[in-house]
């Protein structure tokens, strides 16, 4: 209904204007092909008409709507309906086509985001594959805020077909023929980019904000969460060109200044229009750079406050593709400009190389990576088993097993299957008795029988033949298609973590609407780690980066919880198949991308047989997967580790949280549909498919860069490293030393410190220093010779002067 007292004919324009704004409803103008009567009141016993107006508040009804809808009710043509009936429908010679008389305005409504943001892209015919790349990017991303600003009718129509916003004007639908592309630098050409412009100038007098980008931009994510609203005219510029903008992008808010510059800009391409008449008409050559749209925004640029996108996150092609800075710094950018000058085929060739080809036509594939759900694996309760790792702390494993015994299972049957692991050939003499102190209480199944009860389902103990380690334990295979709660011998659990469990599991994973397949699991300690750490900056708190986002009860991350990890059956299985496929004896194949400081840790320990989590956290980062966590009041937790002297801590901690003792089941069971999910640098993302494509951007030919060289001992060397922090907006030289690793991440040795991976910008960096360097050397040598040239050449003028005084002198004497 209208949100207004309206009267008949009123609330029709009304009703006309809602259809025309809303994008899932068809519009058609018949006006051109029927015949229209405005129906007046009934004439009563010969009486004349009654006219309208003179009903009882009829006035007042018309006065507001006029007021309100801004115009009078008429009939006649509705330019901006999308489509038009035309013809003598009654003879069949009436056809169905587009409106080209549509005004941008109704696309503006339908597009722009709450804030007036419009994101804007000139599309042709020639170019096609690359918009059908970006349409489906767009989707992947859920993009929504944008139109295509086509230059020829052919791109429109095929635009059209499949519902894109698409818009071209009326006099460019007839002025540019089918499927031809203007050649850059030519009159065409110009004629096409003062087509842009204005058209962009409209959206600014409409009061839009536009964002203008070329049609070869991969956009990873919506740059409009990650631009700052400030007013200020920003551009996406060139690394290597410092005060140049790429052509990538550039956002112009709707202010008396935006409009002013923007203005400008036409004004200075009108003038290049001209000096290309000119040069029609006299056969002048001018180069086809002097008339590129950028040119006349640099020039003024020079004169307006301008602010520059995160070149890391707005990366240019040579940036990217070449430098790979935003690699090396663990970041995923948001819009990869490729301005390459190259063929449409090279650009289609490397993006399909590094997996970046959505798609070349209206086709446009999912991004689904993860486990689908199966409604036959999930018609049975769930069921869940428990797996203890132990090897030699009795003690430890003894609080563990008791909490477990304590702990409220509803009655219900929950296998527990405990691994023994055997001391290793290089173990001494007291770790052996204490590993002999764990089978005395638990047995071997041989000469030991068990002096451990389990109260609550099956008991399994299984004593290795030989030493696995950690590594070992955790991936010993199965073919059971239970939940599975990993828990190792230093691990107290809450009385009430089953309940929480179970009740988790009903709802993320037994349920299909709330059903992630992306979720590999949960977790029952409370999460503190963030794995993406930077050398240089301050360690980051996860309770901090929470309390900034308002603080959710569950949220999903990246990075796999080892204490109280809780795996999915279908998700283990699928990490099992890859670890089987995985050299483990390989350095490089353990590493993460830069930016990680499991890295650090895979690079110290990989040889030591101590590390196993590297694997999870590279497998978890190829697929895009995540686990659950809880955020509970005062970091409570439903399992907590005592950090207990071991493969992990050289000494014995205790544990970081309390457990929880109390259950509120409006707190712990509280549970959210859609929690917000973080990737290991703990930055938010939506849509969670974005996750997907991230191994990706890590080129496998700079990937396997990402570990050093170690030396015969396994240790790296011990050095202080000097780099550039390019994150600074000021680049600030800074001395980077081994930051202080979290304490939940301690290694065994006490002298194991964090080290830095040698940055490739850094050696790119200091080589171009060198030869600026040199260069600066040779300039000053040329400029010294000038000078002393010039003394000498003065000198000489002076002694001949001298000379010729003498002479006149003894003349004149």
């Amino acid at each position: 209904m209208a949100p207004f007292l309206v009267g008949v004919y009123r609330w029709g324009n009304w009703l006309l204007s809602e259809m025309l704004l809303r994008t899932n409803a068809t519009v058609i103008d018949v006006t051109q092909s029927t015949f229209i009567i405005h129906q007046k009141l009934k004439e009563l016993d010969g009486q004349k008409p009654l006219h309208h107006s003179s009903r009882i508040g009829a006035v007042y009804n018309d006065e507001l709507t006029k007021n309100i809808s801004g115009a009078d009710y008429k009939v006649g043509f509705i330019n901006n309906a999308p489509q038009i009936l035309s013809g003598d429908c009654q003879k069949n010679q009436c056809e169905l086509k587009d409106n080209l008389l549509q005004s941008e305005v109704i696309l503006l409504k339908q597009r722009a985001n709450a804030q007036k943001y419009i994101a804007v892209l000139a599309i042709n015919r020639g170019h096609m594959p690359l918009v059908w790349n970006w349409v489906c990017w767009a989707k992947r991303i859920g993009f929504q805020n944008y139109i295509l600003l086509a230059e020829d009718f052919e791109a429109y129509k095929i635009l059209r077909a499949v519902n894109q916003p698409v818009f071209i004007s009326l006099k460019q639908s007839l002025n540019i023929p089918s499927k031809s592309e203007a050649k850059h630098g030519s009159y065409d050409f110009q004629i096409i980019t003062m087509y842009r412009l204005e058209f962009l100038m409209r959206v600014l007098r409409a009061g839009y904000h536009f964002l203008n980008a070329d049609i070869d931009t991969i956009w990873l994510s919506n740059p409009f969460d990650s631009i700052s609203q400030n007013l200020s005219i920003t551009i996406q510029r060139q690394m290597h060109k410092k005060m140049k903008m790429s052509r990538g992008l550039i956002i112009v808010h709707a202010t008396p200044q935006g409009r002013h510059f923007w203005q400008n800009v036409i004004k200075c391409e009108s003038q290049f229009l001209v000096k290309l008449q000119e040069q029609q008409f006299y056969k002048n050559k001018l180069s086809a750079s002097a008339f590129a749209k950028s040119e006349c925004m640099n020039d003024h640029l020079k004169f307006t406050t301008v602010k520059f996108l995160d070149p890391y996150l707005f990366p240019d092609k040579r940036s990217f593709f070449d430098q790979h800075l935003s690699q090396s710094r663990g970041l995923v950018p948001v819009v990869i400009h490729e301005n390459w000058l190259a063929s449409l085929e090279s650009k289609i060739k490397r993006l399909r190389s590094w997996d970046l080809l959505a798609s070349t036509d209206s086709s446009c594939d999912s991004l689904e990576n993860g486990i689908p759900y199966s409604l036959p694996d999930r018609t049975a309760p769930v069921r869940i088993r428990i797996r203890v790792l132990t090897y030699n702390r009795l003690k430890s494993l003894q609080r563990l097993l008791k909490s477990l015994q304590l702990a409220n299972y509803s009655s219900d049957s929950v296998a527990l299957d405990i691994s023994i692991d055997r001391p290793s050939s290089k173990a001494d003499v007291d770790e052996k008795n204490r590993w002999k102190q764990v089978i005395e209480y638990m047995g071997d199944g041989a000469h030991h029988s068990s002096k451990f009860r389990w109260s609550h389902g099956p008991l399994s103990i299984t004593v290795h033949k030989k030493h696995v380690g950690l590594f070992g334990q955790w991936t010993l295979a199965n073919n059971h298609q239970d939940v599975q709660l990993v828990l190792e011998d230093d691990i107290e659990v809450s009385p009430h973590f089953y309940i929480f469990l179970k009740q988790a599991i009903n709802f993320y994973y037994m349920n299909q609407s709330n059903y992630d397949s992306r979720m590999f699991g949960l977790s029952l300690q409370h999460q503190h780690t963030v794995l993406g750490q930077r050398a240089g900056f301050p360690m980051r708190s996860i309770d901090k980066e929470l309390n900034e986002t308002g603080a959710p009860v569950f949220f999903k991350y990246q990075l796999l919880g080892t204490w109280g990890a809780v795996f999915f059956p279908e998700h283990w299985h699928a990490f099992l198949k890859w670890i089987a496929t995985v050299k483990l004896d390989d350095m490089q194949a353990g590493c993460t991308p830069s930016g990680l400081v499991s890295t650090q840790w895979w690079m110290e320990r990989y040889r030591t047989g101590r590390i196993w989590e590297t694997w999870f956290i590279r497998f978890s980062f190829e697929r895009g997967w995540y686990s659950l966590y809880t955020n509970f009041p005062n970091r409570e937790a439903f399992a907590v580790s005592y950090r207990e002297s071991g493969l992990n801590f050289n000494k014995t901690r205790g544990p970081m949280n309390p457990l929880v003792k109390y259950f509120q089941p409006h707190i712990h069971l509280n549970f959210t549909k859609n929690p917000p999910i973080f990737d290991f640098h703990f930055t938010r993302i939506n849509p969670s498919t974005l996750l997907t494509i991230r191994s990706n951007l890590w080129h496998r030919h700079h990937f396997v860069n990402q570990c050093h060289i170690v030396d015969n001992n396994s240790h790296l060397e011990n050095t202080t490293k000097t780099t550039t922090n390019l994150l600074s907006p000021n680049h600030k030289k800074i001395s980077v030393t081994n930051p202080k690793r979290n304490e939940s991440n301690t290694n065994a040795s006490k002298h194991d410190q964090e080290h830095l991976a040698v940055d490739p910008i850094l050696l790119s960096s200091l080589k171009y220093f060198e030869q600026f360097l040199l260069l600066q050397a040779i300039f000053i040598f040329i400029i010294a010779v000038a000078v002393a040239w010039l003394c000498r050449m003065k000198h000489r003028k002076s002694s001949s002067r001298r000379k010729q005084f003498r002479k006149l002198r003894v003349i004149y004497t």
